[in-house]
């Protein structure tokens, strides 16, 4: 791996209506699920998340939802999510809403953002020096306003080898019991 020295920007606002859901299902119903929010379309090239935050309101009246950052893409989104009550209990194990894995032992959840204190400190963790090649989601549990994001993106060349290998770590990585259908 060798650093580009490029850094990429990926923010946003999410609300439940945009959970990836299959088209025969009405998003709204759903308050909890798995949003794609950034596709990787150049090969030979790894990110490393280096930064998460809420991205604020300027009113400042309005707290962030809280979010997870998942390596899902969307694809994965929508299979989890079409299992139907087994795929819905899915996500929910994902989020950590339901008992399951708990979103700090999923090796595909990145980071957790909770927002913001009153004092305005960023409360989120971050597990550092994951390499993403693939896609990145976000993991929403409210149908409450809207989920604001900033991540930052650190640029790297990887050679096939490693992107072979970057790519079994991030869509096989500790699921438990976890299975997406192909």
């Amino acid at each position: 791996m060798k650093a580009t020295g490029r850094t990429l920007y990926v923010s946003g606002a999410k609300t439940h209506l945009d959970i990836e859901t299959d088209n025969n299902t009405n998003p709204a119903t759903y308050n909890s699920g798995l949003i794609p929010i950034w596709e990787n379309e150049r090969r030979g090239y790894g990110y490393i998340v280096r930064y998460v935050a809420p991205f604020p309101s300027i009113s400042g009246t309005e707290a962030p939802n809280p979010w997870i950052l998942t390596t899902y893409s969307k694809r994965d989104c929508r299979k989890l999510r079409e299992g139907g009550t087994a795929g819905g209990n899915q996500v929910l194990k994902i989020l950590g809403v339901q008992a399951g894995i708990h979103p700090a032992a999923n090796d595909r959840v990145l980071a957790v953002c909770i927002g913001q204190s009153v004092s305005l400190s960023n409360l989120s963790t971050l597990k550092v020096d994951s390499l993403v090649v693939q896609s990145l989601s976000l993991g929403i549990d409210s149908n409450k306003g809207v989920a604001t994001y900033y991540i930052e993106l650190e640029e790297y060349l990887i050679d096939e080898n490693e992107q072979v290998l970057a790519l079994l770590g991030e869509s096989d990585q500790n699921m438990g019991n976890f299975t997406v259908a192909v």
